[in-house]
């Protein structure tokens, strides 16, 4: 076995570097990080993770798809109007899971054991080619891919694009449900592929992607047409009733080990699958004891920093990621004028209140920036000052198109509620540099 060759840590400049990006106004700093997401899209429609091949010996490859960062990554298709380039990602999603169909039924009908027999799950990351597992070595039973997956295609039918989806689709949708029954509510390795234990953020998942099928009027409030997806892959009230009661045990943790985790920001966007005043402890407790000059840590106590970076003392990794995720939340409180409690029933928020989430948005929007590169990429994380290789996160990089579109959105639709400050709408000018001392 060959050595792994030492990599050095590079330093990040924090302040002037950033003008080269941050100068442009926001539209344009949209389409340039637009572009270098484009950069990652291959010609199947998937997102590679990053540009990362690990020819240096560092690490993993981060070139190759992770299934759950494709449907993210083509994310921000949508709030561009790119419909088409998102169905083709979610097309391409099907493709993969029709390739491991076998593995789904098997585990709909006998549960495999999560530690000893790995390769008997979907596997979540396939060569970016030949969609062909990479390693059956660690935790690939992460239950928030099958929830995003069945929220993203309900989500997609029902805003008029069922036509793309054929019989056989809906076949293997249902067997995924049935997956779900028999595995959907137990421990799993999460987002952040450690465990196995039990996840509020994939139980949230999970039920999101039920609750959009099961066709009660719980997402009506999204859509202009009612359109009736549940005759075509039938959820039972029993189901919703088992993820609803497995989550509430959980909350407002994320898992035993875990009071608080980066991958809880889920449950308020995309799958607003909790009430008003859990959104508003999930935010809180996130703010409190995760967020950081440069972004979020993923939970209390994380010690993975990515290969080749040198963490100080008490350093944790920070990921910019969370700091878009948090922009995104806040925007959708934002966005209307009532939430839900517990009991399904309506709370009004006044334009105080909104008015309050909006800036929150901006705020967190403009320190997500502030850690972006000169070139606009938005990097995995940071340890202190250091930028780790993945550089940019397909990701991270959505969620930044996502967020800025979301208060321009906002901004214009509300002008006299909203406001986006200058400095945000029109980009910051260069630092001036001052004039050479004269020589006597």
């Amino acid at each position: 076995m060959s050595l792994r060759r030492a990599v050095e840590p590079r330093p990040y400049q924090f302040l002037t570097d950033m003008d080269s990006f941050r100068q442009h106004p926001i539209d344009e700093r949209v389409r340039i990080s637009y572009q270098i997401l484009e950069r990652l899209r291959r010609p199947n429609g998937g997102y590679v993770a990053s540009p990362y091949s690990a020819e240096d010996g560092s690490g993993d490859a981060y070139n190759v798809y992770w299934i759950r960062d494709i449907m993210f990554a083509t994310y921000a298709n949508e709030y561009l109007g790119c419909f088409d380039k998102m169905v083709e990602s979610l097309r391409l999603v099907l493709d993969i899971f029709k390739r491991y169909h076998l593995r789904i039924i098997r585990a709909s009908i006998v549960k495999p054991d999560v530690l000893h027999q790995r390769g008997l799950f979907m596997p979540a990351r396939v060569h970016p080619t030949t969609l062909e597992t990479i390693t059956d070595d660690w935790g690939h039973h992460q239950l928030d891919v099958f929830g995003l997956f069945m929220y993203k295609i309900g989500d997609l039918i029902r805003k008029g694009y069922g036509f793309r989806f054929t019989p056989e689709d809906f076949t293997l949708i249902s067997h995924i449900r049935s997956y779900i029954l028999n595995m959907g509510f137990e421990p799993d390795f999460g987002v952040w592929e450690e465990g196995p234990e039990s996840h509020s953020s994939s139980f949230g998942a999970v039920l999101g992607g039920l609750m959009m099928w099961f066709d009660q009027g719980y997402y009506d409030y999204k859509y202009r047409q009612k359109i009736e997806i549940g005759h075509l892959v039938p959820v039972s009230e029993r189901m919703i009733a088992d993820g609803q009661a497995a989550l509430h045990v959980l909350l407002p943790r994320e898992s035993v080990s875990r009071p608080c985790d980066l991958a809880q920001l889920s449950l308020i966007w995309p799958y607003s699958i909790v009430d008003h005043a859990t959104k508003l402890s999930l935010l809180a407790n996130i703010e409190e004891h995760l967020i950081g000059e440069r972004g979020v840590r993923r939970y209390p106590g994380d010690v993975y920093c990515g290969k080749g970076l040198v963490p100080h003392e008490g350093e944790t990794a920070q990921w910019p990621l969370g700091l878009a995720w948090l922009s995104i939340c806040y925007a959708k409180l934002a966005e209307y004028d009532h939430d839900f409690d517990a009991g399904r029933r309506p709370v009004g928020l006044s334009w105080e209140q909104r008015v309050t989430h909006f800036n929150r948005a901006v705020e967190h929007f403009q320190t997500l920036e502030k850690a972006m590169t000169p070139e606009g990429h938005v990097p995995e994380m940071y340890v202190g000052e250091q930028v780790g290789h993945n550089t940019p996160l397909a990701w991270a990089q959505s969620f930044h198109i996502i967020a800025a579109q979301m208060l321009l959105n906002l901004s214009q639709k509300h002008p006299n509620h909203f406001h986006l400050p200058l400095t945000v709408r029109r980009g910051t000018a260069p630092e001036a540099v001052p004039p050479p001392e004269s020589v006597a």
